[in-house]
């Protein structure tokens, strides 16, 4: 199956040529998404920290459990790491898609686009001890590809209407499960603060970082749930400007203030 989407995203690559130049409102709108990624990494980063502590002590000194791999690479990420960044990333790309389409229905999936999928699908390889998240990921990109494999003439609207409808919902549910899971990030960072003999100042600085994290993953729903609306109706214009430009201040204040934290929280233990 991973082999087959990597065929999929490279025949998407040959679309990507003819693009109709995007608006400089959506550009806007799609580098906040940009930043958007960069700080759904950032909060993966320092969540790896403490994840690794609590994983490492999961594992048995003399045996070696492949599903634990992970707590001996450095640079490695843990199964729910690779979920919220693979994952997230899949589902900014799919709600610009949707703003693509609203400001000027050029075709979809652009160049960068197709490698933040591509690099999304390279990361599910290795999450074979956990198939659920493989599969929460898988959803969310085979959304996203779906939109990105129909040429969007105005001929294909009803199309990609009747697509929208079909995938929104599951990555609008992807999203609100990534945001419960930062209860289960804040819990497993007090975890190994406390046993790791870790800052609690650095773990309240955590919570901070979490709280602009939701906020990130709460705009990013209600923007799909607004371009949803304004695709499923037809809407162009100064409304969708508007939305698209109010959304990219909150995105780049929230991803703003999680690269703020990130920085002090490197190297918590």
């Amino acid at each position: 199956m991973i082999s087959l989407r990597f065929f999929n995203l490279w025949a998407v690559l040959g679309l990507v040529a003819c693009t109709i130049p995007a608006s400089q409102d959506f550009e806007a709108y799609e580098a906040s998404y940009a930043r958007a990624r960069d700080a759904g990494k950032q909060v993966v980063e320092v969540y790896n920290q403490y994840d690794k502590v609590n994983r490492a002590r999961r594992t048995d000194n003399n045996t070696f459990d492949p599903n634990f791999a992970d707590v001996y690479v450095p640079e490695a990420l843990s199964p729910l790491s690779i979920k919220i960044e693979a994952g997230f990333a899949s589902a900014t790309v799919f709600n610009e898609v949707l703003g693509r389409y609203a400001t000027n229905n050029s075709l979809s999936l652009q160049t960068e686009n197709v490698e933040t999928l591509n690099a999304s699908v390279g990361s599910i390889a290795g999450l074979v001890g956990e198939p659920q998240i493989a599969n929460q990921i898988n959803a969310v990109v085979e959304a996203s590809l779906a939109l990105g494999n129909l040429s969007l003439a105005q001929s294909d609207r009803e199309e990609f209407i009747r697509l929208v409808q079909a995938h929104a919902n599951t990555v609008d549910t992807f999203l609100a499960v990534v945001r419960d899971d930062t209860k289960a990030m804040f819990s497993d960072a007090r975890t190994a603060t406390a046993l790791g003999n870790g800052s609690f100042n650095k773990l309240e600085e955590f919570r901070q970082m979490l709280a602009s994290w939701v906020l990130l993953i709460d705009q990013t729903r209600s923007d799909l749930a607004a371009l949803e609306r304004a695709v499923e109706r037809g809407d162009s214009g100064a409304p969708i400007l508007g939305l698209l430009a109010e959304s990219t201040q909150r995105i780049d204040r929230y991803a703003a203030e999680i690269s703020a934290v990130r920085r002090k929280l490197l190297g918590v233990f």
